[in-house]
């Protein structure tokens, strides 16, 4: 297996939970927040979601973009949302090279100078980290029948 279809994999067992995870949401819940300055529910399922493409871009273009975040109104817009940042990153996923994941990258961020695989590191981390506070919110909005974490 290539390193570039290692990430991917690896990555959609987690973002595989992440969708089954938010299944457990009902309508009502996406302005939840736990805490006045935290991102709200809708806002961090976003942020994880469409920001890992930023990561996986990083590879081919060095260049960190914000992306573009839809309305969401509705746990099914959120849901639909999920699903296409979902099949564009495996898109994205699908243009890198383990070739490209050797080269030097050119990070200014901290911890993030060597090859640039690091960028894919980067996005499983984050992943991780942001599902994790999901797993949280879900508790908290009264989900209780919640996936494994892988």
């Amino acid at each position: 297996m290539s390193k570039t279809a290692y990430w991917k994999e690896n990555w959609l067992q987690h973002r595989n939970v992440l969708t089954q995870l938010i299944d457990q949401i009902e309508d009502g819940h996406l302005d939840f927040k736990p805490w006045e300055d935290a991102m709200t529910l809708r806002d961090l399922v976003l942020h994880v979601t469409a920001w890992n493409g930023v990561f996986v871009n990083m590879v081919k273009t060095e260049s960190m973009t914000t992306p573009d975040l839809p309305e969401v109104h509705t746990m099914e817009d959120l849901r639909k949302a999920v699903k296409h940042f979902t099949d564009q990153t495996i898109k994205d996923f699908e243009k890198i090279t383990d070739e490209e994941l050797a080269l030097d990258n050119e990070a200014k961020l901290p911890g993030m100078q060597g090859k640039k695989e690091l960028y894919l590191q980067a996005m499983y981390d984050h992943e991780l980290h942001h599902k994790g506070q999901l797993f949280i919110y879900s508790r908290l909005v009264g989900a209780t029948d919640l996936p494994f974490f892988r």
